[in-house]
């Protein structure tokens, strides 16, 4: 484990979302304002046809209706900041220009697909698109009732001509109006589409921060665990040893120095399995830095209690363990946990017994001692039996400790194997 694994990611994903962009969308989406304004560039390109014609228009003032069009693709600018102000806006200026072209039309419609198009990636569709239908049939009613087609002419006495000339101004304002509303419900349609992909880009984002931050509390407990089982075990028995060394020194100078040399042993390897798990040592990738405990080292283990005055019987049945190295390092420190607290805790210890058994899909665990039932007040804060519980909950297991009736204290440890327990665990979810 490295020291960056508890570190923010380093690309986040709106980062990774946006390398799936081109180029031009990438050099967008971190310029906004480069988007504002280059949608009024296209406004003013899209409405400068219209705009000209109706300057060629009789009773329609030139400078008057260009002051609209102006006035429109400035109040664009503001499209993202108060999308149904800017809507407002617009269109009345809409209506102006209604007003002053009469039977030709008027504005084009353009600014208020625009805005139209921002009001939906502000608000729901449920709110957008209505919003777009209302506007787009009022603009049509304000078109028609302002002579758009020229339907002055008509009576109910009305020749042949005129009824043909009925019949395609009827069709002409169907064509209009279906277009008008179509390209305002259009606008709305896509901008709310777009809000949808936002909002779900949002939730990704957040969902990815949330696992990002799940995983680094997950490792911190991890790295709690370990150390916390590493610093209690080895001091346990370093302060065990020295006090044996202590005693059988002034009886036995070649035991006190066997002593003494498996106390350093001991503190050397608590030093190193510090730095590994901290990622201190420089080492390549291709390294391990976590502790894997194989057959030789639960031997080793368990020959250091020994040393430090364990009266422990080990007893394993069935079938090696399995190669799985998180399955190892559990059962691995199960045993050192209990121990360690036989060795701080217990009173008149004179038989340690630790049984492993594996069966088809089960590795089963008891450390039992006799000692008396006065033990040493706890100095710790319970962080040992709770890491062996969520140690235990990795592989669908469950742990119990606690006193022996005929004196002394017991751990059992149940654990599911490991090709076993994610079964084990959809079954419970």
């Amino acid at each position: 484990m490295s020291q960056t694994s508890l570190q923010e990611p380093v690309v986040s994903f709106d980062e990774l979302a946006a390398k799936r962009m081109g180029r031009v969308r990438r050099y967008l989406r971190t310029h906004p304002r480069v988007v504002v304004v280059g949608t009024v560039v296209i406004y003013f390109f899209l409405a400068l046809p219209n705009t000209v014609m109706m300057a060629y228009l009789p009773n329609v003032p030139p400078a008057l209706y260009l002051l609209l069009t102006v006035a429109i693709g400035l109040a664009l600018l503001w499209r993202r900041k108060a999308p149904l102000t800017v809507l407002c806006v617009i269109f009345v200026l809409e209506f102006v220009g209604i007003l002053l072209a009469g039977q030709s039309g008027g504005m084009g419609g353009v600014g208020m697909a625009i805005v139209l198009y921002s009001v939906g990636t502000s608000y729901s569709g449920r709110r957008a698109i209505p919003i777009a239908l209302l506007a787009g049939c009022f603009q049509l009613l304000m078109m028609v009732l302002m002579g758009y087609p020229d339907l002055t002419d008509l009576t109910v006495e009305s020749d042949a001509e005129n009824i043909d000339d009925a019949a395609a101004s009827g069709i002409l304002i169907g064509i209009t109006g279906g277009f008008l509303i179509g390209i305002y419900a259009a606008a709305a349609a896509i901008g709310t589409n777009i809000r949808n992909a936002r909002i779900h880009e949002a939730e990704l984002n957040h969902w990815a921060s949330q696992v990002s931050r799940l995983a680094q509390v997950q490792e911190r407990n991890r790295i709690a665990r370990e150390m916390h089982d590493v610093v209690a075990h080895s001091l346990s028995v370093m302060i065990a040893l020295s006090e044996g060394a202590r005693v059988v020194g002034r009886r036995d100078q070649e035991r006190s120095e066997q002593v003494l040399k498996e106390l350093s042993g001991t503190g050397r390897a608590a030093l190193s399995d510090m730095r590994r798990m901290l990622g201190v040592l420089r080492q390549s990738e291709t390294e391990e830095l976590e502790l894997k405990p194989t057959g030789g080292s639960l031997d080793q283990m368990l020959e250091g209690f020994r040393v430090a005055g364990l009266p422990l019987t080990f007893t394993y049945t069935g079938e090696p363990l399995p190669e799985d190295t998180t399955f190892q390092l559990t059962v691995f420190r199960i045993i050192q946990e209990s121990l360690t607290n036989s060795l701080r805790y217990a009173h008149n210890v004179s038989d340690v017994q630790v049984r492993m058994e594996r069966c088809s899909s089960q590795v089963r665990i008891e450390i039992i001692d006799d000692g008396d039932a006065t033990r040493v007040p706890s100095v710790g804060t319970g962080q040992g039996l709770r890491g062996m519980r969520e140690r235990v909950a990795l592989f669908g297991g469950t742990v119990n400790a606690g006193p022996v009736a005929q004196g002394g204290w017991i751990v059992k440890a149940t654990l599911q194997m490991p090709e076993h327990s994610n079964e084990h665990l959809a079954i419970k979810e």
